[in-house]
């Protein structure tokens, strides 16, 4: 509660001043203090507890070069089937568009006959 009560200007400024002067030389000094003793401190040996020992054995072949060729020949084999698909599905529209178009020619051609008929007989009347 005393601190709480106390008011800084109330403190004198060299006081202040001498206070975080020392509280600074503290500081420095801990610090030389641990730095010094970490520098000669030795870092005990390093020893390797191998209880019980590693056993060593060989790893399982990652690469099976057969079946990595097996993968490729069934993987070309499916991709050219699908070539073959679309191929023949790009033929059918082809044929289709062509077929769409000269129906559509012949009904565009009839309803032209058909409004050539009609303009005539309107002239007519």
């Amino acid at each position: 509660m005393f601190f709480a009560q106390a008011q800084l200007d109330a403190v004198p400024a060299g006081q202040v001043k001498w206070f975080f002067a020392i509280l600074f030389a503290l500081i420095i000094v801990v610090g030389v203090i641990v730095g010094i003793i970490a520098t000669f401190r030795k870092p005990g040996a390093v020893t390797i507890n191998d209880n019980p020992t590693p056993e060593f054995r060989k790893a399982p072949k990652r690469y099976n070069h057969d079946l990595a060729e097996q993968r490729f020949g069934e993987h070309s084999r499916r991709l050219d089937g699908h070539d073959a698909e679309i191929e023949q599905i790009w033929q059918t529209m082809r044929a289709e568009d062509a077929a769409i178009r000269r129906e559509n020619g012949a009904k565009f051609d009839a309803i032209l006959l058909s409004l050539g008929e009609i303009k005539g007989e309107l002239k007519k009347r």
